[in-house]
């Protein structure tokens, strides 16, 4: 069974409380959060704020599904960068992520950040993927030891990973329990072959699903069908989180909120 959460970047104009009672509403189960819409470092966010976050989802029946949007602040981090002090930075504000995600109870972490994983010359794509495992690993121990997957998201928005089939190479070249890739549709929709099939040849790796589509809008407010697509999931047994990931938000955010899961579960 598909389960859906929504992106809380959506609801970030209302308080916390209220965004998570407007999910809980609408008929989500749970909620994926991007950092930067809490503080724009996570160690300003103490205990209690952190017990808060995760108490005020739980309160209203939503499980805290994990992170994405990693990098977007603070401003300087970079974890391909040429300067290793910039990518030492970068590994340890990650490794900070990843204590924040387990403490307000996530268990996935996606990298997408493109601006932040992009090959900056002299490094080459390769080169700078190389270096993006790197600085990966001190986020993947504690990563281990909280029982969280780290997930690499191809986006053809930057030169590193643009494809599933590169995220996947790069996953099985690490060999890391906690390292997995995930299906991001707007993205797949680029790629050469059907979002179907993609999911088919790859899903041992795939571990987490964002669902947009190639407008940037939700489900339901563009021209992809989606029903072939959860088909293919339920058919290759998904038992994972799908999270709506739109970037806009038409007509309105609480309508769309409520309107695109409808849409899913009419399906």
């Amino acid at each position: 069974m598909i389960r859906y959460a929504l992106c809380n970047e959506v609801l970030r104009h209302m308080r916390w409380a209220d965004a998570c009672a407007l999910l809980s509403d609408a008929g989500y189960e749970g909620v994926e959060i991007a950092p930067f819409t809490f503080a724009e470092r996570v160690e300003l966010l103490d205990a209690d704020a952190r017990l808060e976050i995760r108490r005020t989802a739980e309160q209203h029946g939503l499980q805290l599904v994990g992170l994405h949007m990693l990098l977007w602040s603070p401003p300087g981090m970079h974890a391909t960068h040429p300067d290793p002090a910039v990518r030492q930075a970068t590994a340890a504000y990650l490794a900070e992520l990843a204590r924040f995600c387990a403490e307000v109870g996530g268990k996935v972490m996606v990298f997408g950040s493109p601006k932040q994983r992009d090959a900056i010359p002299p490094l080459t794509p390769a080169d700078a993927a190389q270096f993006w495992l790197e600085t990966l690993q001190p986020a993947l121990r504690i990563c281990e030891q909280e029982g969280i997957l780290l997930l690499l998201e191809p986006l053809p928005e930057t030169n590193v990973v643009q494809r599933l089939s590169e995220a996947v190479a790069l996953v099985a070249q690490a060999c890391h329990p906690n390292l997995r890739t995930m299906l991001d549709v707007k993205s797949a929709l680029a790629e050469t072959d059907a979002v179907p099939a993609l999911i088919r040849q790859y899903a041992p790796f795939i571990a987490h699903v964002h669902l947009n589509d190639s407008n940037l809008r939700a489900p339901g407010y563009g021209e992809t069908d989606f029903a072939p697509i959860l088909h293919a999931l339920r058919e290759v047994g998904y038992q994972g989180w799908a999270s709506l990931e739109p970037f806009d938000y038409y007509p309105d955010p609480e309508t769309m909120t409520r309107e695109s899961l409808r849409y899913l579960k009419g399906l």
